[in-house]
């Protein structure tokens, strides 16, 4: 469900949004949408180091992970094969 809210953006920012809207035939709502949500994929990867890895596993393989991490919680001392 979408929910109405307000923003105030300069004259050259609403250029560039109405020429988006224009050029990939969408609305402005979802050329936001979109830039939000490639805005936020680069740089919530990109702070956080272990986002790195993401995706670079199986499933299994990160499930064996975060297994072994449970169990060495009070150990400290983890051992996994990169």
């Amino acid at each position: 469900m979408r929910k109405a809210i307000s923003f105030r953006f300069k004259k050259n920012t609403l250029v560039i949004l109405a020429r988006l809207e224009q050029k990939l035939h969408t609305t402005k709502t979802d050329v936001v949408e979109q830039a939000l949500t490639f805005y936020a994929d680069k740089k919530l990867k990109s702070d956080n180091p272990l986002m790195k890895y993401a995706g670079a596993f199986s499933d299994e393989e990160a499930d064996a992970m975060l297994m072994e991490i449970k169990r060495s919680r009070r150990n400290k001392t983890i051992k996994v094969k990169l």
